[in-house]
């Protein structure tokens, strides 16, 4: 590795890796830009690949005709590789054929230098593409701060809604909350096994997390005389407590049609729309069937029933983690999906844990 332009002097200097297999090439170059940037030069891609793991420069000019690994191979391994990806490369060439321009920037080269160099237009296409990437990165920071600020925005109208929705339901309380607990280990602990690694990305889990403690916010619009009875309730009670599936849903879906392409807003509607669906399709409000049912809603179903069976209720006390997991079973294929409730048993411990700290939790209030 060659190092060129560097010292106390240069901390605010760009860098540059150069790649060229021609000793010459590399002269010529280093002559018109260390006075202005830091310089790595490498004889070979290989070389190349050897500097970058230890110095991410600002850009890359890359011959394009090399022995063993030509422009071409090196740049689509630099494009695929997110270390390197963001590294604006332009291409050395004494080809000047269109079709060899072409393939480069269907590559992801972001410019062309022919040999041999003119220094007035090497400099200025050099200037260009670092400013363009400085300002791409600088507009991807404010995107990311947007975002953060949206996805803090999310999070504090679930959490209000999760809380209103509690003060409204004197009879469940704590129950939106605890079935955020266990979605969130539950979905977690999902991702690692291979049937789910395709649906369950880090962008589902974090938008079914959040998405969560919304599932029955359709209560909000459920009478009080019906929603805090202390009590079972009778069949048209039942009925009328089961609409709050359909207004959960209707509530979202409104939303949405401002927000067509927002995935969180998607998958709030589809959990609480479609969490009381049954796998058998004997379910509530549409009575959809198997995999017809989003995977959201049927992880929901699940913590949803274990934490309702766990919990104290007026007509029933709370049942033992052992006789909620066997109910659940019970429902294996009618209520619940079959291999979902596979790995609910598997990570029975886990779930145990969580009702542990719940009850703690209650303990302390």
């Amino acid at each position: 590795m060659a190092l060129h332009g560097e010292g106390v002097e240069c901390m605010d200097k760009k860098s540059i890796l150069m790649i060229d297999d021609v000793k010459l090439n590399l002269v010529t170059a280093r002559d018109v830009l260390e006075d202005e940037y830091i310089l790595y030069e490498a004889l070979s891609a290989e070389e190349g690949f050897k500097i970058l793991e230890e110095h991410i420069p600002d850009l890359i000019l890359l011959d394009l005709v090399m022995p063993q690994m030509d422009g071409y191979e090196m740049i689509e391994i630099l494009k695929s590789t997110r270390r390197y990806m963001g590294i604006p490369v332009i291409f050395l060439t004494a080809q000047t054929a269109a079709e060899s321009e072409v393939k480069g920037l269907e590559l992801g080269a972001a410019d062309f230098i022919t040999k041999p160099f003119e220094p007035i237009v090497m400099k200025r296409r050099i200037e260009t593409q670092i400013e363009l990437a400085e300002y791409q990165h600088s507009l991807e920071q404010l995107v990311e701060e947007k975002v953060e600020e949206i996805e803090k925005m999310q999070d504090a109208m679930s959490s209000g809604f999760a809380e209103l929705v509690e003060s409204r339901d004197g009879v469940t309380g704590g129950h939106v909350k605890n079935t955020g607990i266990y979605f969130d280990a539950f979905i977690r602990a999902l991702k690692d096994e291979p049937r789910y690694k395709n649906d369950i990305t880090d962008d589902f889990i974090k938008n079914t997390v959040r998405s969560a403690p919304l599932h029955d916010i359709g209560k909000i619009g459920i009478d009080d005389c019906v929603l805090r009875k202390k009590g079972a309730l009778d069949g048209g009670e039942r009925e009328y407590m089961e609409k709050h599936s359909m207004l959960g849903g209707q509530t979202f879906h409104k939303i949405r049609k401002k927000f067509p392409e927002n995935e969180f807003l998607k998958i709030a509607e589809e959990m609480a729309l479609y969490h009381h669906e049954r796998w058998d399709g004997s379910g509530y409000p549409t009575g959809i069937k198997g995999e017809e049912i989003p995977l959201c809603a049927r992880v929901m179903s699940i913590v949803d029933t274990y934490d309702a069976l766990t919990s104290e209720r007026p007509y029933k006390p709370p049942f033992s983690h052992e006789k909620s997991m066997a109910i659940i079973v019970e429902g294996r294929g009618t209520q619940f999906d079959p291999d979902l409730v596979d790995e609910f048993v598997k990570y029975g411990e886990l779930m145990r844990d969580c009702l542990k700290k719940k009850v703690e939790l209650i303990r302390q209030m």
